[in-house]
């Protein structure tokens, strides 16, 4: 009896509760599955806004899919390269990889199933423009700005900013296979809207970025001329907000674009002309916070402005 159980098959031990969520959390944080919510968001907008949606709903949800699985690996790869600078940084010292709770090889196989995944469901049901719009994304923020633009120039969120604006242009040809005006307008809201609403947070960092010789604009060209780009951004992202009322005759949505740029403009204007205390470096926070919560709002409002026209409400 006793020779018959030692020679039994040895069942492995289940992994702890605990250790199972810490693991999905930590892929979850190193995917940067926050940041990539807002890209599905808009790029769902994206495809909403386009025509025959609904015709073509298994692409539109492929484009969603792949948008997410590659937003993830992006996400992933600016952590591969960046776990001895995001050390250095109170909001970014407890990621998994900085951390040391996954290794480097694991990130990397991590990043590469994503995208693998990402690729195979984009070239399977979508079409050859979505696929090399979303690698584009993908490779623009993953690589070019993590290795090149980010340690070199102080404008870089400016330039790195255009891989983030690109998913309400992806998932508007996951739909259509094809370049539109309107989606366009979005790209561009999205780039300005970036530095305006980076560079805050920016502020808030500034000592972490020295400490981690980031070149952010707040540490090369200081905290007042930071404030003034903010204003600008913030002015150009009003006026470009205003060009789908324009562009489909929507005048809900330019109501509230209208206000709602007005009012980040304000916020920036009085971030500009505090003195620089604590209280600003809480203010810049929440300018960062608000600015999230207006993106947000602006392409509901694209929705809420085409629902309105579909039923002839205006």
């Amino acid at each position: 009896m006793s020779k018959s159980l030692s020679n039994a098959p040895r069942i492995l031990p289940l992994p702890e509760p605990g250790s199972v969520r810490q693991l999905l959390r930590d892929l979850w944080v190193l995917a940067k599955a926050r940041v990539v919510s807002l890209l599905v968001f808009t790029a769902a907008v994206g495809e909403l806004l386009a025509p025959g949606t609904l015709n073509h709903w298994p692409a539109a949800l492929a484009g969603l899919v792949g948008i997410a699985l590659a937003g993830g690996a992006g996400g992933v790869l600016n952590q591969i390269v960046e776990p001895d600078l995001d050390q250095h940084m109170r909001r970014t010292h407890g990621r998994p990889l900085a951390n040391g709770r996954i290794g480097r090889s694991g990130a990397i196989l991590y990043a590469l199933v994503l995208m693998s995944l990402a690729i195979a469901i984009l070239a399977t049901w979508t079409n050859p423009l979505t696929l090399v719009l979303t690698l584009l994304g993908t490779v623009g923020y993953g690589v070019v700005y993590t290795l090149y633009l980010k340690p070199s120039t102080p404008w870089n969120i400016v330039w790195g900013g255009l891989a983030g604006a690109l998913p309400p242009l992806i998932g508007w040809t996951a739909v259509t296979g094809h370049l539109a005006a309107l989606p366009l307008v979005l790209v561009a809201l999205i780039f300005v809207w970036t530095p305006a609403h980076f560079w805050p947070l920016a502020i808030y960092c500034r000592r972490d970025y020295a400490q981690a010789c980031i070149p952010m604009l707040p540490v090369t060209h200081g905290v007042d001329r930071t404030r003034r780009e903010v204003v600008r951004y913030a002015l150009a992202t009003w006026a470009v907000s205003m060009v789908p009322a324009f562009l489909n005759q929507d005048w809900i949505y330019g109501a509230i674009a209208g206000v709602a740029g007005a009012w980040f403009v304000a916020m920036a204007l009085r971030l500009k002309g505090m003195r620089i205390d604590a209280d600003m470096d809480r203010y810049a926070r929440r300018l960062f916070a608000f600015s999230i919560s207006y993106l947000f709002l602006i392409f509901t409002a694209l929705l809420l402005g085409k629902a309105a026209l579909a039923y002839g409400i205006v």
